[in-house]
């Protein structure tokens, strides 16, 4: 009994500490976003309204610079033509006619996070590195640092210097949402395109939900625990997902490109942070997006594992590989199996998922107070009642009852044509998903991420009061295809309808 009120009592210090963790994080964030830099606002908006810009100007690259590259690489510094900004590239291995682009994600370091993968690369590569406008060795420019205004850089770099054809595109955390991107809009640049723990892409209230949520599959903790934990983070993500719908001070900043610039264009993490949270992934088209390999570190915490499965499940022709022990920079905690993993990459071709095998199974799934809590493989129906640690691993269901339950889907298909299922006060959260048929809803919430819903509309109904968070959703019925991201609050009324 005493050790279970001790393990009971850490159980709640380390709740208690992750809630002050995640107020804290919130406080630092608004405040950083409100409060301006030093500037000299009156000389800004002077020299905006004159037109007195001053045409930037390109300072050489000092040794000192350049003290933590390889002395046989090329380097210089060079305008971007689509912003006017001043841009440090560079290149190694110019002898192969093949070339990999790298794409850096936020932090000072830049392009020398790459540092560990072009020796690699440069033996087989013609191999093509940036520093980001803001970033590194490329001087200040201030603009919205957002995915769109990166692609554009982008395109003028591979341009400028690719060596034959198409090109390879490498990006990292911010990199790979801004590769992403470049992707969905100019597919006929790219060869193949490898994205490193990709960051931004979930909706931000799910991103946030999962960041601030412990992973309740301790073995050494009773269930008795474990549903009342559950319960806890059940809360918490309620609340977190009423913030999703409300006030949200940051956008202020979006649709005001001079307020932007004059408080915080020159900070440049906070700017780029903010315009990769802004940008809405989940409208994007990923069905021309080239053949995509997805490398991540399993024990990320910056960008969740989950957004993986999410990306696999939008990317037509994509191929997923963890690095079970590393964290959210494989290629500099594990740089022997990232960069083993990255050649075999580039030298693989990418089969097409295989379809679901025919579903025949009769079996009945059921689950009171989580008496059966794990469910896989096919079933004819399933009925949850009171189950607060249900999950559905590559589960094929046809009917389907959820009631008061807390539910984690993944892999999986549920339901079937021309039929509905209830969920009613429960909690369900969904990636790499497919749903057939019609889902009704009853008071209660929905976190899908990379979750496809086939049949004719109305695909999902709410009977009232129900919540969604959206990310990398779309809905396909025979006469239409939507893509969705976002927080939706439905009354009685259809997700269709709200759209």
């Amino acid at each position: 009994m005493a050790k279970c009120r001790n393990r009971q009592g850490a159980v709640l210090q380390r709740q208690l500490f992750q809630l002050g963790r995640l107020l804290v994080c919130c406080v630092l964030a608004i405040t950083c976003v409100i409060l301006p830099v030093q500037a000299n606002w009156l000389s800004d908006i002077h020299r905006s309204i004159s037109g007195d810009e001053k045409a930037p100007s390109l300072k050489p690259l000092s040794p000192a610079e350049l003290a933590d590259y390889p002395a046989d690489y090329t380097y210089e510094r060079v305008i971007a033509p689509s912003h006017q900004a001043p841009v440090f590239v560079l290149q190694a291995g110019l002898e192969h006619r093949d070339t990999v682009v790298l794409i850096h994600g936020l932090g000072d370091l830049a392009s020398k996070d790459w540092l560990t993968v072009i020796p690699t690369l440069a033996k087989q590569y013609h191999v093509v590195a940036i520093d980001l406008p803001g970033f590194g060795l490329s001087q200040g420019a201030v603009f919205t640092y957002s995915p769109q205004q990166y692609a554009k850089v982008i395109d003028w770099l591979i341009t400028q210097y690719r060596h034959d054809g198409q090109v390879n595109l490498v990006g990292h955390s911010m990199g790979a949402a801004i590769s992403v991107y470049y992707a969905s809009q100019y597919p006929e640049r790219i060869q193949q395109l490898v994205l490193v723990d990709a960051a931004g892409i979930l909706d931000r209230t799910a991103y946030i939900k999962r960041i601030s949520t412990r992973d309740n599959d301790q073995a050494d903790l009773p269930q008795s625990v474990r549903r009342v934990l559950a319960r806890v983070d059940n809360l918490a993500d309620k609340i977190l997902e009423k913030s999703g719908t409300g006030f949200d001070p940051t956008r202020i900043f979006s649709g005001d490109s001079s307020l932007r610039n004059m408080t915080i264009g020159e900070q440049t993490n906070v700017n780029a942070a903010l315009a990769l949270m802004e940008q809405n992934f989940s409208v994007l088209s990923y069905q021309a997006v080239p053949p995509t390999h997805i490398i991540w570190g399993g024990q990320d915490n910056v960008a969740p594992l989950r957004t993986a499965y999410a990306l696999q499940h939008v990317l037509p022709l994509s191929r997923l590989q963890v690095i079970n022990q590393a964290g959210h920079v494989p290629m500099k905690s594990h740089p022997h199996e990232f960069n083993h993993m990255l050649l075999a990459s580039l030298n693989a071709m990418i089969e097409p998922r295989q379809a679901r095998p025919q579903h025949n199974s009769k079996r009945m799934g059921r689950c009171f107070q989580d008496d059966q809590s794990e469910f896989s493989g096919q079933y004819q129906q399933i009925i949850l009642n009171d189950c607060k640690l249900a999950r559905f691993d590559n589960v094929d269901v046809t009917h389907l009852s959820i009631t008061d339950s807390i539910v984690t889907v993944s892999a999986s298909r549920i339901g079937t044509a021309n039929h509905s299922m209830q969920i009613t006060r429960s909690v369900i959260n969904a990636t790499d998903t497919e749903i057939l048929g019609q889902m009704q809803s009853d008071r209660s919430r929905f976190d899908f991420a990379g979750v496809t819903f086939y049949g004719e509309s109305p695909v999902f109904v709410s009977q009232a009061s129900t919540r969604l968070v959206l990310s990398l959703t779309r809905i396909i019925t025979p006469t239409q295809s939507t893509r969705l991201g976002g927080s939706y609050v439905l009354a009685e009324q259809s997700l269709e309808s709200a759209l």
